[in-house]
């Protein structure tokens, strides 16, 4: 991870710059009828260069899928007339259907895409021949070990149709390039569906570095997040879930109940070995779910077949209005969590994408004054260092003077990985840091279980004066103690719920640790953490002025500063200091 300082602003404004320009924001600016606005972002990021790299049919970049076993032609027609692109999810249904359908569409006299389940030879081969010509695009996910696709011949020579490529692994270069894409759609862990290992953080991340073509992301894509996203040079946005509370939505009444309440618990994964996942709903009593988890480590490891047919057989249709859906199959991401801030405004699916896209601009016309990711920022200078970037405290690793002076030196906050060391290590550890750092912090594991030594280590921290420390595990009384004695402190806040609960408790400093972080982490994708942490503090109209918020989980190219550039500036603006938390970089460490 590279910070934004002065010596490296002039590089990051041009990658941000080419990003956007050549990978299709420039589209969505210049077209898009925001007003003065928007006009004033283009010039500020794209200046009068008229070379645009267009992706999509569509007036924006980007693409709603339908519901799976669903097709609606009026919800399509609906997405169409927001200015996106609708692409109909053909999975689950017959050749025959998928075919009847796209022929249906072809009629209306809008554009449209498909998305292919797997890749069906027979099925491109007749859409070829039918020249649908307001087929936009085709979106077909790529399985290396599937002996059926035909790297070569099986994508080649479609028209006017593009070709995008869903992405579930990292390293996929070699396939791609014979493929010879438009574009690709990352599709992270916290999506709906089967889904990557990787969250959408990380492909993203991957692909932007390793790949000159444009990426769509599919997963984690929010009113926050996506700023992050364009910031980092994404080319667009794939949305499910977070349209399906919109008046025009085809779904059940009964399913837009269960939606709008959704909560972070519920978005579970059945796995087939340790790289076919799916992710559905599921609450602790849903037995099919339950059924569905067991069976697919029994299949696996008996090798008796396949949990997929299973699903398929099992799986319920959105618009069932019959449907019990607590106790039903279905496909929802860790993502869904954001279809309620989605209807905030509104819930016109037109306002709806037009609100997001608003949003965007104005997040983005932040980005230039208030960027907290740079030297000197607000953040760095409370904690007396060079740049807003604190070191994860890491067992065997951050354990020593020597390491953590290196890091001061290097212009971020070095911490000592206390964790549940016993008490005499550990003061002997902190002792020597205090005597040859003025500058430093201690890591913390809080809960007494994990740590039976916890009240000795604070004690500790009160001895030595430590000037920072940060709990993992811990409660606000924890944090209370350490601040009364003057040591400022973090508090890891895997969940909303743990911030809530902190916030009403008087603290100020938060590290929203997402599950790509290592050690003890929650069960939450950085992405859907730091959106729903935002939406949180942005809905409930807090004071943002006093408080301390790090950003941590993933966090391992230039890309990943970029994004938390254009999530957080306006925070910033708002009176937020804002930090990030890197510990696995460290490793490389010289």
């Amino acid at each position: 991870m590279q910070g934004n300082s002065k010596a490296t602003r002039g590089a990051y404004s041009e990658v941000l710059k080419k990003n956007l320009l050549f990978q299709g924001l420039v589209f969505f600016i210049l077209g898009f009828l925001l007003g003065a606005l928007i006009l004033e972002l283009a010039q500020i990021f794209y200046g009068d260069s008229t070379m645009i790299r267009r992706i999509l049919g569509s007036r924006l970049p980007l693409m709603i899928y339908t519901p799976s076993k669903v097709f609606d032609l009026k919800y399509i027609k609906a997405i169409s007339g927001a200015g996106a692109l609708p692409v109909f999810d053909t999975e689950f249904l017959t050749r025959e259907d998928i075919l009847e359908k796209a022929s249906l569409l072809s009629k209306e006299g809008l554009g449209f895409g498909l998305r292919l389940a797997c890749f069906d030879k027979n099925i491109i081969n007749e859409l070829k021949q039918k020249n649908l010509l307001n087929l936009d695009l085709l979106v077909v996910p790529v399985d290396p070990e599937d002996d059926s696709f035909d790297l070569k011949t099986g994508l080649k020579d479609f028209g006017d149709t593009k070709i995008l490529l869903e992405i579930l692994d990292i390293g996929l270069n070699e396939v791609i390039g014979e493929i010879e894409p438009h574009a690709l759609v990352v599709k992270g862990n916290e999506a709906g569906g089967r889904v990557s290992r990787y969250s959408s953080f990380i492909l993203m991340q991957w692909y932007l570095k390793n790949s000159g073509l444009p990426v769509f992301v599919h997963g984690g894509v929010g009113q926050y997040t996506a700023a992050g996203m364009l910031a980092a040079g994404v080319a667009g946005f794939v949305m499910d879930s977070r349209m399906l509370l919109a008046e025009e939505s085809p779904v059940s009444d009964r399913f837009r109940q269960v939606l709008a309440n959704v909560d972070e618990g519920d978005s579970t994964q059945i796995r087939f070995g340790k790289n076919v996942i799916f992710r559905v709903f599921a609450k602790l009593g849903t037995k099919i779910v339950k059924d569905l988890k067991q069976e697919a480590i029994r299949l696996f490891q008996e090798k008796t077949g396949d949990i997929y047919p299973r699903i398929a057989e099992e799986l319920t249709a959105l618009d069932d209005p019959e449907a019990e859906f607590f106790q039903s199959l279905f496909y929802l991401g860790q993502d869904s969590l954001f279809a309620k801030d989605f209807v905030k405004n509104s819930n016109s699916l037109s306002q709806m994408v037009h609100g997001f896209f608003t949003r965007l601009g104005i997040h983005l016309d932040l980005v230039d004054q208030h960027d907290p990711v740079r030297e000197n920022s607000e953040f760095a200078m409370d904690q007396n260092i060079q740049y807003p970037l604190i070191q994860g405290p890491m067992a065997n690793i951050s354990d020593n003077p020597a390491f953590a002076s290196k890091v001061l030196k290097a212009g971020a906050l070095p911490f000592f990985a206390v964790g549940s060391l016993p008490v005499d290590l550990a003061d002997k550890m902190i002792r020597s840091g205090a005597d040859k750092l003025d500058n430093f912090g201690a890591g913390l594991v809080g809960i007494e279980a994990f740590n039976p030594q916890v009240q000795n280590h604070l004690d500790m921290v009160k001895k030595h004066k430590v000037p920072y420390a940060l709990f993992a595990g811990g409660v606000p009384s924890q944090v209370a103690e350490l601040e009364k004695a003057g040591t400022k402190t973090y508090l890891h806040t895997p969940s909303v719920s743990m911030m809530k609960n902190a916030l009403e408790n008087g603290c100020t400093r938060f590290i929203f640790e997402g599950g790509e972080a290592g050690g003890h982490v929650g069960s939450l994708t950085s992405m859907v953490l730091w959106e729903a942490a935002i939406a949180d503090l942005i809905n409930t109209g807090r004071d943002l002025s006093g408080l301390f918020l790090v950003f941590a989980g993933g966090i391992t190219t230039c890309y990943a500063s970029f994004f938390i550039s254009g999530l957080t500036s306006f925070l910033a603006a708002k009176g937020a200091r804002i930090g990030l938390q890197v510990g696995t970089a460290y490793h490389f460490f010289k």
